[in-house]
């Protein structure tokens, strides 16, 4: 999995390069595609296992496991009751969506104008059980909260793999898809 992680990131800087040496490109987007070329979003980050998008028309960022296509923020939802059963809030303003699709029907997004200061009385953990906020399952403290609002993804998930990464770049008169052979393929079971 190292090799991969390793060629796919030597990938990216070949293509960045290619991009920062040609003078006449003002702009630079990496785009990723899922197998059934549904444009992701412009990737953001590239860690080991993950990646991450900005998603232009929801105007948040998205994080997936790019060898098994899940997404990664499902958990990182607060609630004021004890049980997970009044809306849902958000620790931090930051435009990152939240999959509540298993319990909430849909994919959330923080609203910064409508912050509030509590402390939880429970909150959804990375593998979505709802847990309450005492005890050793404490995560939350008093503090400032924003409450989630329903985005609609311009994609279908779950999203199929490989992966697919195209540069997309402009000038001031034109914009040209550069196409690269770059594909990220799931390690096999």
């Amino acid at each position: 999995m190292k090799n991969r992680s390793s060629l796919l990131i030597a990938a990216l800087v070949i293509i960045s390069a290619i991009v920062a040496f040609n003078p006449s490109i003002a702009k630079a987007e990496v785009h990723v595609y899922d197998k059934d070329n549904q444009d992701l979003g412009i990737l953001l980050e590239l860690h080991e296992q993950y990646l991450f998008v900005f998603i232009p028309s929801v105007g948040a960022s998205m994080g997936f496991h790019y060898w098994t296509g899940e997404i990664c923020e499902y958990g990182n939802a607060v609630f004021i009751t004890d049980n997970c059963s009044d809306a849902p809030y958000s620790e931090g303003p930051l435009p990152q969506i939240i999959d509540l699709s298993l319990t909430y029907g849909g994919f959330y997004k923080p609203n910064n104008s409508g912050k509030q200061i509590f402390t939880p009385g429970s909150y959804y953990d990375d593998n979505c059980v709802c847990k309450q906020n005492t005890g050793e399952d404490s995560r939350y403290s008093n503090g400032e909260y924003y409450p989630l609002i329903q985005v609609q993804l311009p994609f279908t998930t779950p999203i199929a793999l490989p992966l697919r990464f195209e540069v997309e770049t402009q000038t001031v008169t034109q914009t040209e898809i550069m196409p690269f052979p770059i594909v990220v393929t799931p390690k096999n079971k």
